[in-house]
């Protein structure tokens, strides 16, 4: 369920050359969240900028009741919410289908647990031997959050975390996982650190080596490349969708991406609403 919350701003700095990290308290926020969903936030303190800004949640503590983003500055707005080092921010969330999260019993897909049958979205499937996780760019940002649940729940043997960036000074999440304990191979275009070339070679071998369910979000063009090796590999997977929103509740259409539904057939759908977290075979390309 989403709310209107009123969070208290306790930390923001800068992560890497314009890419910051937001810390702010909303135990509500924090008790309801699941990893892939976003928060719509008023990036300044008055009404300009008008229109939210969709962000994805970057990590949780559930204990604390304190919540993170991670953004990159790109204009008006999140220069705005950069520039915000205290007081109250204007948030609305957790918003979106998220990650399918695998209990062991059922599956959660966002915060949908899958003993309702009213929502078509959710699906229950045995929980995967294996997982793969992908990030490109500042698309590991709302990774960092799966790898947490993921931590907690015991898998940290059975994940392997891929990651890309430009270069090495560009890479994310790359300690925050390892202090987790995960495994993490690493490509950059440049090679300035681990494999030259593109994050989705890293997953070409591994899903030589051995399949698993596969968690992805990053720019389009790695996305794409992404669905295509899974489809050819007959492997599942999810990716997280980068659309600009406007409203985030489904009552504009600046977010439709195209999909295929049950029967093949191509239809639009919301990225805020039905996702941005989709099944990667039914992403139209």
């Amino acid at each position: 369920m989403s709310r209107l919350v009123q969070a208290e701003i306790t930390d923001c700095r800068e992560r890497i050359p314009g890419v910051w990290v937001m810390e702010f308290l909303a135990p509500s926020l924090a008790q309801a969240a699941m990893p892939g969903q976003f928060l719509h936030i008023r990036c300044g303190e008055g009404s300009d900028p008008l229109l939210r800004r969709p962000i994805s949640i970057h990590a949780v503590d559930r204990q604390t009741g304190r919540v993170k983003i991670m953004f990159q500055v790109v204009g008006k707005g999140t220069s705005r919410l950069a520039g915000r080092k205290n007081g109250l921010i204007d948030i609305m969330g957790p918003l979106g289908h998220g990650f399918t999260i695998f209990t062991g019993e059922r599956a959660k897909h966002g915060n949908v647990d899958t003993s309702s049958t009213q929502n078509d979205s959710a699906v229950v499937m045995n929980t995967p031997a294996n997982f793969i996780v992908v990030g490109g760019g500042i698309g590991a940002a709302p990774l960092y959050f799966l790898l947490q649940e993921m931590a907690r729940m015991g898998r940290v043997r059975r994940v392997k975390l891929l990651l890309g960036a430009r270069r090495a000074d560009q890479l994310l999440i790359f300690d925050a996982a390892e202090e987790l304990g995960f495994s993490i191979r690493v490509a950059t275009d440049d090679g300035s650190v681990g494999r030259r070339g593109p994050v989705t070679d890293l997953l070409a071998e591994e899903l030589r080596r051995e399949a698993g369910y596969v968690y992805a979000c990053g720019p389009s063009p790695m996305l794409r490349a992404l669905c295509a090796r899974l489809h050819d590999a007959g492997v599942p997977g999810e990716v997280s969708l980068e659309e600009r929103m406007a409203c985030g509740v489904g009552a504009c259409l600046s977010c439709v991406c195209r999909v295929k539904d049950a029967g093949g057939l191509e239809t639009y759908r919301h990225a805020c609403v039905d996702g941005p977290v989709f099944p990667a075979g039914e992403v139209v390309w």
